[in-house]
């Protein structure tokens, strides 16, 4: 392979990649949208907390709570898989 080849291949992979980044800040703001949906439900779920002597009800309560804690926490975990993803892709990029 020629050098100018080379240099085309290079910069096509490149193009590539910066196509990937891309997308990848796209789906992080999916995942964004899915945490502050998350946290509104919270929200909502707080508000319309059931009294205290309505035992089942407040457990049942406190389950969706948690269920949607877990979800965000499950959330942040992908953002930061994610965030590492972009920068490997960005260690490949050749700046040359």
């Amino acid at each position: 392979m020629t050098k100018g080849n080379k240099d085309l291949a290079n910069k096509i992979i490149d193009i590539c990649l910066y196509n990937e980044i891309e997308e990848t800040n796209l789906y992080l703001k999916v995942l964004d949208n899915q945490i502050k949906f998350y946290q509104n439900e919270i929200n909502l779920l707080e508000e319309s907390k059931p009294v205290f002597f309505l035992k089942k009800k407040l457990q049942e309560h406190n389950k969706k709570i948690e269920e949607y804690e877990q979800k965000i926490y499950d959330t942040y975990k992908e953002i930061n898989e994610e965030v590492n993803y972009i920068l490997e892709i960005k260690k490949n990029i050749d700046f040359n």
